[in-house]
């Protein structure tokens, strides 16, 4: 325990010579450790949109409906005679006017 306290682990194993290899070991392990906490992190992040981008459609969907609600001819008629409008929906087909 205190040669490996000191550094002399290395020395008395021999493996002085394989330094830069097990540095290089190392190295790649951290980087191979930090690489897939970033990447769980980036999938949390893209699943946590999903959900975001799924409730906007539902919302988006909701407000289409109502808008679509709002637009349509029965609609349209009982807000003008709500407000007192003489307009009405037409009783006869529209008139074609034809171009010479």
């Amino acid at each position: 325990m205190k040669s490996f306290r000191n550094g002399e682990f290395l020395l008395k194993i021999g493996a002085d010579k394989f330094y830069m290899h097990i540095m290089y070991l190392f190295l790649l392990m951290w980087l191979s450790i930090l690489l897939s906490l970033k990447v769980d992190k980036t999938l949390s992040r893209v699943g946590d949109n999903k959900t975001a981008i799924d409730e906007l459609r539902i919302n988006h969907a909701q407000k289409e409906a109502q808008l679509v609600k709002l637009h349509s001819a029965s609609a349209a008629e009982k807000r003008l005679k709500e407000l007192g409008s003489p307009v009405t929906m037409p009783q006869e087909p529209a008139t074609i006017v034809k171009r010479k």
